[in-house]
């Protein structure tokens, strides 16, 4: 009798990845729910939902992401980052099922000037940060089966997402304002559901190998100001002539009301020895993948705008 895995999230960056590649596991069902088919704001349907398909594995790529809005909407950031996790991996716990779950580097204060590893100490300094990191400690309480992925700085073909921001901000205005003290590792979302699946294949078959919390990352760093240098470049010609100006966080606030909202951690790299001695391979460089992702990046953008 094959097992089952059920994908929450499905339309998400990662999420919409994973449910293509999961078909590629054999001897396994799969089943994906999007945020409208299991509303993890409604606390009281998930247990309804969980016990209706019984998985034997779950994956949850659903998370409240918008990282400025979770400062005003805390209640519905908290329910989606937390409680319902909570929710899930008692459910998961109580059935004998494997949670793999996706954390992020905003668990972490940013003052650092080393990349994260998994057991640096977690100092969220905003809402956003602080929920995901009480969704971790609720999965680690629950004492169920689970497989915590942190990452960051994800983009994709389509969704919101830095370099679409970039693009838009690059084809309607002449100077643009970016900044250049937030470090970090662009991830594209195909990368994280290519690694997530061969981590997911290892521990199907080798439970006892399960790490519990992997940093998950490609290779290299760089700033938004950099990132958005690289992102120009792959527009036409026409706009070449768009200039980006290099500024601190602490001066964008100043200028950009909305900015101020919310703290931003200013070191996001990840340490990724582990997950590179878990699986056996060296991860490749960010931007190997980013000249392979962003031609995509663009037409899409360009065909819908």
């Amino acid at each position: 009798m094959k097992k089952k895995i059920l994908l929450i999230g499905k339309n998400g960056q990662i999420g919409s990845i994973l449910k293509k590649d999961l078909k590629l596991l054999s001897n396994f069902v799969i089943k994906s729910f999007s945020k409208k088919e299991l509303n993890l704001e409604n606390l009281l349907s998930i247990n309804k939902k969980l016990d209706e398909h019984k998985p034997d594995i779950i994956i949850n790529a659903a998370a409240y992401t918008k990282v400025d809005d979770a400062e005003t909407n805390k209640d519905s950031c908290y329910k989606t980052n937390a409680l319902s996790v909570k929710k899930i991996s008692e459910w998961c716990k109580k059935n004998q099922c494997l949670l793999l779950h996706y954390s992020t580097d905003y668990i972490f204060s940013g003052k650092n000037n080393k990349p994260w590893n998994e057991n640096s100490v977690p100092s969220p300094i905003n809402f956003y940060g602080k929920s995901k990191l009480d969704g971790e400690n609720f999965i680690v309480n629950s004492k169920c089966s689970y497989i915590i992925l942190r990452i960051n700085w994800i983009y994709a073909d389509k969704g919101e997402n830095f370099p679409k921001k970039i693009i838009k901000k690059i084809k309607r205005n002449k100077i643009l304002n970016i900044v250049n003290d937030q470090i970090g590792t662009p991830n594209h979302a195909w990368f994280i559901g290519k690694i997530t699946i061969k981590i997911l294949k290892k521990i199907i078959k080798k439970p006892e190998l399960n790490p519990k919390v992997l940093n998950v990352s490609a290779r290299g760093y760089t700033s938004y100001y950099n990132f958005a240098k690289k992102i120009k470049k792959s527009l036409v010609s026409k706009y070449q002539d768009r200039k980006l100006i290099p500024i601190s966080t602490k001066d964008l606030s100043k200028i950009v009301k909305d900015y101020s909202k919310m703290k931003r951690p200013l070191n996001s790299r990840l340490n990724i020895n582990k997950l590179e001695s878990f699986l056996e391979e060296k991860m490749p460089n960010w931007e190997i993948i980013f000249k392979k992702k962003i031609s995509k990046i663009v037409k899409n953008y360009s065909n819908n705008n």
